[in-house]
């Protein structure tokens, strides 16, 4: 062995050392955390390649014939399924598990082991025709002259499995934009390698010569450096690489992938762009972008940022473990910028706040002073005989009693509006509070003849105590704008499968059909509407808050009916159970 060998044999040293050191590293990783598609391969890969330079390093240095023979029949125990593993390597890192299935593993390998078979051999020289042995630049080289099973089964077979194999890898990188692309170049390069030289080989081009040196192995250096880069650097043995396809690079929002470390190794491009904000990039702990996030509770967090010490921004984050082959492999945090709804958010509270205020004046304050100017004008009432005195009071009592329930009629309104987003609907009895109301108002109107049913303790529907005020607001209309001398109001109860109905008729003028919705201030203008009154718009309101609705319609003979809908409480269990089913 002279130091030409030995210099020569560096590089084929030199991978078989990372192989190794690869491979070692794999194995150890499965024993630890478990195997994976992905390690499994990439395992296999790094014996293949450990045993292709191994033997080649011996082969080279070896100056005996017969060595150097048995040497370069036993390099293609892992040369040969080297195309083979790198395919399956491609489908695992591109999550093509699916195809990971014995069938199709033994036909791949089934190639190779046939070449192995004639390799040792070697019948009518179809694997190899000759060995020549010859001395060039102080070196002992053998030059194999390769048969056919050789040029099909080995150099064509293995260059077809490598460019399929860059070919699923660079595709899924494409398909998953340009953050993939720099581990797919990486991870393509080392599957590539081997092929590439063998093509340089082939064609001669220097140093590549074919009365000197076989350089071919050195190749697996590069491809062992490459894989060993993109270990370290995208974290593929600890996360599903390329495949990992949860990060949608599309999203509006910024979404992190974290390793087993809490280091973040992805980011889509809004993640990043929210990363470079912090002053962050990848391969930080999430501890030091995020002081104030616990990872592990798994919850919304809203978490205020300062921009430039003066402006403020809010994220919320969210995060949910990574899971692999029935294994925790990492988190998943998405990030949200909610700056503006946290800005309106702040600005309801603020108008809520205001509300509070304004219905405690309404309420309490103005509330009481009606109810003391109409206290002090029935007294007044009772003193005066003068007809005209007597007239004037009566309009003064009969204003003020309308001013008092509008107080009444806008606490419950703002009670309403404060309490939209709070789900208070329970099984209420329709019956009780309805002779409730119409007792009321019976007492109330002495001249108007209210007619209801009998018998309706068991007629149930989802509301709150805000039933009643529907309930009050309907009579009361129907008996204020009736233009007869005995305003006649007649409520019927109606149980449906789902919904009860309540409909309440009166005698009077009825309602124009053009007017029908605008009464309710439905529509854009609201209360705004002509011919809006407070009162029906509190109705309407409230009974769509119950998930019901309320509509008027024609009397028979005279008059208007007004038809509310209201949902019984079995049918929220069946909308329950309609979700459920829905959602699985």
């Amino acid at each position: 062995m002279t130091w030409q060998h030995t210099i020569f044999a560096y590089p084929t040293l030199f991978a078989t050392f990372v192989s190794v050191l690869l491979g070692g590293y794999s194995f150890r990783y499965i024993l630890k955390n478990g195997r994976t598609p992905v390690l499994s391969t990439f395992l296999a890969v790094n014996v293949g390649l450990a045993l292709w330079t191994g033997f080649a390093a011996v082969k080279l240095l070896s100056t005996d014939p017969v060595v150097k023979l048995s040497m370069y029949r036993l390099l293609y125990l892992g040369v040969a399924p080297l195309g083979s593993f790198a395919v399956l390597f491609a489908l695992a890192y591109t999550g093509r598990d699916q195809w990971l299935r014995a069938p199709v593993i033994a036909g791949l390998l089934g190639v190779s082991a046939l070449y192995l078979v004639l390799l040792f051999v070697n019948p009518f020289g179809v694997a190899f025709e000759s060995t020549r042995v010859f001395e060039a630049n102080g070196l002992v080289v053998m030059r194999v002259d390769v048969g056919i099973a050789h040029l099909v089964l080995q150099t064509f077979y293995n260059a077809l499995l490598s460019v399929a194999a860059v070919g699923i890898i660079g595709y899924e990188a494409m398909r998953l934009g340009r953050s993939y692309v720099p581990q797919a170049i990486l991870v393509s390069t080392g599957v590539a390698a081997p092929f590439i030289f063998v093509v340089l080989s082939a064609l001669g081009v220097p140093p590549f010569q074919a009365d000197g040196v076989n350089l071919i192995p050195t190749s697996a250096a590069v491809t062992s450096t490459a894989l060993g880069v993109a270990i370290f650097r995208y974290r593929f043995l600890d996360l599903p690489p390329i495949a990992y396809t949860t990060a949608m690079e599309e999203s509006p929002d910024g979404v992190l992938v974290l390793d087993t470390n809490d280091r973040i190794v992805h980011a889509n491009d809004r993640g990043s762009k929210l990363l470079a904000s912090f002053d962050a990039a990848l391969g930080d702990s999430v501890d030091e972008v995020f002081p104030d996030f616990e990872l592990s509770a798994q919850r919304n967090d809203s978490l205020r940022i300062d921009l430039d010490g003066k402006n403020s921004a809010f994220l919320s984050i969210r995060s949910q473990h990574l899971v692999s082959q029935e294994r925790v492999v990492g988190w998943v945090i998405i990030l949200r910028d909610v700056t503006e709804l946290h800005q309106q958010k702040q600005i309801i509270e603020e108008q809520n706040e205001k509300l509070a205020l304004l219905n405690q004046i309404v309420s309490h304050d103005i509330h009481n002073d009606m109810s003391v100017v109409l206290g002090n004008a029935r007294l007044v009432e009772e003193m005066v005989d003068d007809e005209v005195v007597q007239s004037r009071l009566e309009t003064m009592i009969r204003n003020s009693e309308h001013a008092a329930e509008l107080t009444d009629t806008v606490r419950n309104l703002m009670t309403t509006m404060r309490n939209d987003d709070d789900e208070t609907t329970r099984p209420v009895s329709v019956g009780s509070i309805l002779l409730s109301e119409v007792n009321s108002v019976r007492a109330g109107n002495k001249c108007a003849d209210v007619s209801l049913p009998g018998d309706l303790d068991d007629v149930r529907v989802l509301a709150d105590d805000m039933l009643g005020t529907v309930f009050r607001n309907l009579l009361t209309n129907a008996i204020r704008h009736n233009d007869t001398d005995v305003p006649e109001i007649d409520v019927t109860v109606e149980a449906e499968p789902a919904h009860v109905v309540v409909r309440i008729a009166d005698n009077g003028p009825g309602i124009p059909d053009d007017k029908k919705d605008e009464i309710f201030g439905r529509g854009n203008k609201g209360l705004e509407s002509p011919g809006a009154g407070i009162g029906l718009y509190l109705v309407d309101t409230i009974v769509t808050g119950y998930g019901g609705d309320v509509q008027v319609v024609d009397n028979d003979s005279r008059g208007a009916v007004f038809v509310v809908r209201l949902r019984r409480p079995d049918s929220r269990e069946s909308d329950e159970l309609t979700k459920k089913a829905l959602g699985s």
